[in-house]
């Protein structure tokens, strides 16, 4: 199987999210379906919509995937199972939350919507995709940046500094 771009949206408001998120990336870098993982920056960022708890930590991370989209999903999951997380949020608030933001190539299931259908109207999610990602997003035709400048979505964002540095 050919090697395949990807990017995750990374987040989350309860208990110790920067360490999660470390822990996750963690989890990332050793798995042999991965290579070229890249690692944003971490985000400060209120809610979006209606959702417990305060405010979020938020990052991406991206890279070659080698494996197919429900591969990549189930990984997501098992992630998100290592903190205790419910497949469906329903506004609960999250120790992590990992989500699949696009995959070169699409998706093969109707269990997965790829690239992510709220990506675009999200600052959380494209100010760290800028960060590991200039490439035009599979899926969109258009960068991150490009995406960013036309989002409508006014919400503040808060540099929190390395997400991970080993």
């Amino acid at each position: 199987m050919a090697n395949r771009s990807f990017a995750l949206g990374l987040g989350g408001n309860l208990g110790d999210v920067r360490g999660n998120m470390q822990a996750c990336v963690v989890t990332l870098q050793k798995d042999d379906r991965i290579s070229e993982l890249r690692v944003s920056s971490l985000y400060q960022t209120p809610p979006w919509g209606v959702v417990e708890g305060g405010e979020f930590l938020n990052g991406a991370v991206g890279g070659m995937w080698q494996g197919t989209d429900l591969e990549l999903l189930n990984l997501c999951r098992l992630i998100e199972s290592q903190f205790s997380v419910p497949v469906k949020k329903n506004g609960a608030a999250r120790a992590l939350d990992v989500d699949i933001l696009f995959l070169d190539g699409g998706v093969s299931s109707g269990k997965l919507t790829l690239p992510h259908p709220r990506m675009t109207l999200r600052r959380f999610v494209l100010v760290p995709l800028c960060d590991i990602w200039s490439e035009t997003v599979p899926g969109l035709d258009e960068t991150p940046a490009v995406l960013l400048k036309r989002v409508q979505d006014s919400s503040s964002i808060i540099f929190r500094g390395d997400l991970y540095s080993p």
